[in-house]
């Protein structure tokens, strides 16, 4: 009756092994997809904190632009405009 036994089970360890392959190779596959996405997610995560100094450092000028003194002095300087009452001299000698 024992080799009856040994007769009937003989598909059961080739199936195993088929069933530990795969899972094996699924396993690496798997681990290789979710190794480069961790990259990608650096890189995307350094590159938001890149583009957050920058929005940083966008906001800082637009404020320091938006001053009434910068703008006064960009009215002067590249506009040539002047406040009313003030006098204007030019330099002749240039």
């Amino acid at each position: 009756m024992a080799i009856r036994k040994t007769k009937e089970g003989w598909w059961l360890t080739p199936l195993i092994a088929i069933v530990l392959i795969y899972a094996a190779f699924t396993f690496t596959a798997q681990s290789n997809d979710l190794y480069i996405l961790n990259l990608e997610i650096k890189q995307l995560e350094q590159k938001i904190a890149r583009e957050e100094e920058e929005k940083q450092r966008l906001i800082k000028e637009r404020d320091e632009i938006s001053s009434d003194e910068s703008i006064e002095k960009i009215a002067r300087e590249k506009l040539g405009m002047v406040k009313d009452g003030e006098r204007v001299f030019v330099d002749i000698n240039k």
